[in-house]
């Protein structure tokens, strides 16, 4: 990347991507977890706030760079098919405290 001459700018969209990505996943998963699962009413933190920050991180995404967009969409659907493997194979990931 650092013989392109936007290379260091696409480098640094792709790594804001990911970042982006993750934090999506993280207020999806606040949403999927307390009003989902364990039935919160509590909707002002568990609801009201991820959504809003779903929002805010769906816009910023939408306004990086193209090559950042397929780059970090091929590196997360990658991802998701790795999980989805592990799941059908009766592997399913453990966080640390559950090991």
């Amino acid at each position: 990347m650092s013989t392109r001459p936007t290379g260091i700018g696409e480098l640094s969209s792709l790594v804001n991507f990911g970042a982006m990505a993750a934090f999506l996943l993280l207020h999806v998963s606040v949403v999927v977890h307390y009003v989902i699962r364990r039935r919160s009413r509590n909707w002002l933190a568990h609801l009201v706030v991820p959504v809003a920050g779903i929002v805010v991180l769906v816009a910023v995404v939408l306004n990086q760079s193209v090559y950042a967009q397929w780059a970090g969409g091929i590196w997360l659907a990658v991802g998701l098919l790795v999980l989805g493997i592990s799941y059908a194979f009766g592997r399913r990931p453990a966080l640390p405290s559950e090991v």
